[in-house]
């Protein structure tokens, strides 16, 4: 006869067992096309997220067209191309940007005919599945459509974002990544984030027709996770390579970005929760419950 507390603990260690099997403190960012500010919005939720004192790794994964160095008006000494070209360990080509917030700078991939990238890029996978064990969220900024590559890196990342504009062929692109996905393995949850909204309306209401179709056709499901409204300033950011120079604006797109950011920090809190801190040649981190929550 099985005693309550007993009963209890076997309880937990199922939750448990279930949680590490379904959350893990990977988060991919993906869009159906290029061009929809997924690389900022990569950007800006890293940088949020390590100022209210989360350890964040953000990696540049777009093959070929990686360009968050460009963004910030960085030279990097140390990127993918190091890991690739001269088989250096991952953790050797973190560039540490701020105190909470560390980059991989991305890989120009054209510049290498001779690398076999079936199977580099599922070494990187594992690589950077053991490098998040010292941090509290990796960001992986993905290029865009969806490669058997991409693929795995969405099946391995226990938050799923697309990124994408109102207009309705981009919610296209956003339902057949999800549609795309969810024929590669199971059904899963992905958050939405709308960009370049005219006002939030109309973003709310480009996510209403996408969740009623992924609720209609698909086995998966689609949360919204903020809008973001066009702006001249973000615009003008970018073209002077500013986007983190100027984070105290008052814009409002700064305030939305802030929302995507607060609700993943309630993620990376619940995961943490009760965890002990640990030091590592990465610096301090939390180690990950697991644990599931809902953005």
């Amino acid at each position: 006869m099985i005693t309550g507390q007993l009963k209890r603990v076997i309880e937990l260690q199922s939750v448990q067992s279930n949680s590490k099997k379904n959350r893990n403190n990977i988060c991919a960012v993906v869009s159906g096309k290029g061009g929809t500010g997924k690389t900022v919005f990569s950007i800006y939720l890293s940088d949020f997220l390590a100022k209210k004192g989360n350890k964040i790794l953000l990696i540049d994964l777009d093959i070929n067209l990686a360009n968050i160095h460009f963004l910030l008006n960085e030279a990097p000494e140390k990127s993918l191309n190091s890991y690739f070209k001269h088989n250096d360990e991952l953790k050797n080509v973190i560039s540490e940007y701020s105190d909470n917030l560390h980059i991989i700078y991305g890989l120009n991939a054209y510049s290498f005919k001779d690398i076999s990238f079936a199977s580099a890029l599922n070494k990187l996978l594992q690589d950077i599945l053991f490098v998040s064990e010292h941090y509290d969220l990796v960001i992986l900024d993905l290029g865009a459509g969806l490669s058997e590559f991409l693929l795995n890196v969405l099946k391995n990342s226990g938050i799923k974002i697309i990124v994408s504009f109102p207009e309705p062929t981009s919610i296209m692109d956003a339902y057949a990544v999800i549609k795309m996905y969810e024929n590669f393995d199971t059904a899963s949850e992905f958050n939405l984030v709308l960009n370049r909204c005219m006002d939030k309306a109309e973003g709310i209401d480009s996510f209403n027709k996408l969740a009623k179709a992924v609720q209609s056709f698909l086995k998966s499901s689609v949360k919204l996770l903020t809008t973001i409204s066009d702006s001249k300033e973000i615009k003008h950011l970018i073209v002077e390579q500013k986007l983190l120079a100027r984070c105290d604006s008052e814009e409002q797109f700064m305030s939305e970005f802030a929302v995507a950011a607060d609700k993943i920090d309630k993620y990376i809190h619940l995961t943490n929760i009760n965890q002990p801190h640990r030091t590592s040649s990465f610096g301090t981190a939390k180690i990950n419950s697991k644990s599931s929550f809902n953005l």
